[in-house]
């Protein structure tokens, strides 16, 4: 992994932790901290548990997604936009840990184009912008890796 995409993670990493802090809910609190659990499992070598946290990070990447389907207090843009950009995120680790051809670039720029639209859009999901930012930096990595 080059070291600018390392970077763009762990940078994303702990703006998630620190925005887990000035949060009140608990759900997107245990999907920053879940996620930044996998993403350091993955980042340090030395642990060598590469497997261990990737499968933890999709883990949570499909508990945002549950977790935007199930919030019936926000308006179907903002809930669009949780489910797409997780869902996006996981379809791509599902094809790299499966090794199916295809897809690779799609669901990165997939990714970019909802949290475009989100943005563009205003919806408001402040309270998940820790995790979404991941799932957006994770995006741009790998699109760098390409």
């Amino acid at each position: 992994m080059p070291v600018l995409a390392k970077l763009i993670i762990i940078m994303a990493a702990v703006f998630a932790v620190y925005w887990t802090f000035r949060i009140k809910k608990v759900m997107p609190m245990v999907i920053n901290f879940g996620m930044v659990i996998g993403i350091l499992l993955v980042m340090i070598p030395a642990l060598k548990a590469f497997d261990a946290g990737l499968y933890i990070y999709m883990g949570f990447t499909a508990l945002a997604f549950f977790y935007g389907l199930a919030d019936r207090n926000r308006k179907l843009e903002c809930r669009l936009v949780i489910c797409l950009m997780s869902a996006g995120i996981f379809t791509y680790w599902l094809w790299v840990t499966m090794h199916w051809h295809g897809n690779t670039l799609l669901a990165p720029m997939f990714v970019l184009v909802v949290a475009l639209a989100g943005i563009i859009t205003k919806a408001r999901v402040r309270s998940e912008a820790g995790f979404l930012f991941i799932l957006a930096a994770d995006a741009i990595a790998l699109l760098l890796m390409a």
